[in-house]
């Protein structure tokens, strides 16, 4: 079972993965005004997504330094 740490990691990328799920709804729907609106919420996209591969990988030691 993971440790109560990475399971609060864990439920951080999940949070992640509804904000990234909010942009790419909104993208689908023509939300963005310009262009500079588009690069925005590329860049908090991106950003994300960084956050939550550090997030994961953060877990992922946590795990297995309980081993």
């Amino acid at each position: 079972f993971p440790s109560h740490d990475s399971t609060v990691l864990l439920h951080l990328a999940q949070k992640i993965d509804e904000a990234c799920k909010d942009i790419e709804r909104d993208l689908a729907m023509g939300k963005v005004n310009d262009l500079g609106d588009y690069k925005f919420a590329c860049g908090r996209y991106r950003g994300l997504l960084t956050a939550k591969d550090f997030i994961i990988e953060t877990a992922q030691q946590l795990e297995q330094d309980d081993d």
